[in-house]
């Protein structure tokens, strides 16, 4: 898994989009009636200007991060590699995350949502998915390799 490619987007978990064989009566005897209801991630409307300052800020950091990934895996090296070729950059994604949570602990592992103008004074929205942040900076054990 390359890091956090895609993070700031929310994904269906893969069981949802599953039938259930437990009832008949649907092509193939997969009914309707049982499959499981998607339950959308918590969401949470972002409008104080500091606190989506920081979001647009920790998602820059992650979105530079991504693209530096997944260009050094496009150049041919392995991604386990490419994800801790960058300790700066990790460092401060991990340092965004953490203060944003110190800063708001209710928002750990939830959908964030913020709109603001942009310097065009054109209206940008975007989607920040913590839980996913979350998890994959808990999987990356960067500062036990060195990899440069």
């Amino acid at each position: 898994m390359l890091l956090i490619l895609g993070a700031t987007f929310p994904r269906p978990h893969p069981a949802w989009a599953l039938p259930s064989n437990s009832q008949g009566g649907g092509p193939g005897g997969q009914g309707t009636e049982a499959r499981p209801a998607a339950e959308p991630l918590p969401s949470i409307e972002v409008s104080n200007p500091k606190d989506v300052t920081k979001l647009q800020t920790l998602n820059d950091t992650l979105n530079a991060l991504s693209q530096k990934v997944t260009a050094c895996v496009k150049a041919g090296r392995r991604p386990d590699n490419c994800q801790c070729a960058y300790p700066n950059e990790l460092s401060s994604l991990r340092k965004g995350y953490q203060e944003l949570i110190h800063r708001h602990p209710t928002w750990k592992d939830q959908l964030l949502s913020y709109q603001y103008i942009n310097n065009e004074g054109r209206n940008i929205s975007g989607t920040l998915v913590l839980q996913n942040l979350r998890r994959q900076l808990e999987m990356l054990n960067c500062e036990e390799r060195h990899v440069k």
